[in-house]
């Protein structure tokens, strides 16, 4: 089999410009390429670009591997964060049943419900690809789905188990999809606090391990600078010991608590778990779900609230707190039937 590098350098360079909103014409031994005025000014060349490839030459337009322009696509390339999208199809949509499936997942602190109206209908999730390397005295990495639905904002990550089984149709266009800036910020504020728990379970071992090496050599520190203590104070009963040289040795004896406490902190920054999270890539999910309008009474008061079934979960959705937007299954009905957390009602 004959293999020509340079085909595969196309083949990048092609979807490279494209999917960063460029245009491509190719030419046969060449490409014509017109980028926009952004990407233009990262790669440092014009807007207008004639590739030649696999002359050697180091031309603007030269793409060959360790040329500049191909090593600064590269590093584009690794530093934007690449979005996907697609739809979800199923052949079944559950259309009852929800009553029970509420019952199961939920429990109505202060109030009774029973299902009103469903409607079958598309809903967009935001899936998170994130990587992360725990450093300690030894290293570990791995990846972390979170996966948000991006009109409530809950999370729902335990959606991203079930796609496997799922038929998905990714999307044709080049253009990135978007999100808002302020859709940004939320999810920003919602991985901070929501990588924190998943990290826990992730890292369970990791920790236990790197705290059972703290505590032995905590143990070991301890035992070592205890038989140090003992042995020195013995030495100054020993006759013939000058006072100066008595002097001295009670102040070693005396810097020891303050020497194992230096230590200490030395092996408890040793043993620290820092953790670096870093986005790797981001899919928006076109998903059919059911909206279900869910009647609410609190006494005399009465609240149609919307709950949300996820084929891809078969189950239903939780809701979120309106107070500190934290996702809950125990909704609590406050003032004007306001849906509070079990901590914040």
């Amino acid at each position: 089999m004959n293999y020509d590098g340079d085909i595969d350098l196309r083949f990048f360079a092609r979807d490279f410009i494209r999917t960063h909103g460029g245009a491509v014409e190719d030419q046969g031994l060449a490409m014509d390429a017109v980028l926009p005025e952004e990407l233009a000014d990262e790669l440092s060349v014009s807007e207008y670009l004639n590739l030649q490839f696999g002359t050697g030459g180091e031309g603007e337009g030269e793409i060959h591997y360790g040329s500049p322009l191909l090593e600064k696509m590269v590093t584009v390339a690794r530093d934007r964060i690449p979005v996907t999208s697609c739809s979800l199809r199923f052949d079944y949509l559950k259309t009852a049943g929800f009553d029970r499936l509420i019952q199961e997942r939920f429990h109505f602190r202060n109030g009774v419900g029973k299902v009103g109206k469903t409607a079958p209908t598309l809903s967009e999730y935001i899936l998170l690809h994130c990587s992360y390397l725990a450093q300690s005295d030894e290293q570990k990495e791995g990846l972390l789905t979170l996966v948000y639905n991006r009109d409530t904002f809950v999370e729902v990550s335990t959606m991203a188990d079930g796609l496997a089984g799922v038929e998905m149709d990714f999307a044709d266009e080049a253009t990135p999809v978007g999100l808002s800036e302020k859709e940004i910020k939320r999810i920003e504020k919602l991985v901070q606090n929501n990588a924190k728990t998943a990290l826990a379970v992730e890292l369970k071992d990791f920790e236990a391990s790197m705290n059972r090496r703290y505590r032995r050599d905590v143990k070991n520190l301890n035992e070592y600078y205890t038989a140090l203590r003992q042995e020195m104070e013995k030495n100054l009963k020993r006759s013939g010991l000058s006072e100066r040289l008595i002097s001295d040795r009670k102040e070693k004896i005396e810097l020891i608590p303050a020497e194992l406490a230096a230590k200490t902190d030395d092996l408890f920054k040793k043993y620290s778990i820092r953790i670096n999270l870093k986005l790797g890539g981001a899919m928006l999910l076109k998903c059919p779900v059911v909206k279900i309008f869910f009647k609410v009474s609190v006494g005399r008061k009465k609240k149609t609230i919307t709950l949300q079934y996820n084929p891809v979960m078969k189950s239903i959705e939780p809701l979120q707190c309106r107070q500190c937007s934290n996702d809950t299954f125990k909704p609590f009905f406050g003032e004007n039937m306001k849906i509070l957390c079990p901590q914040c009602g």
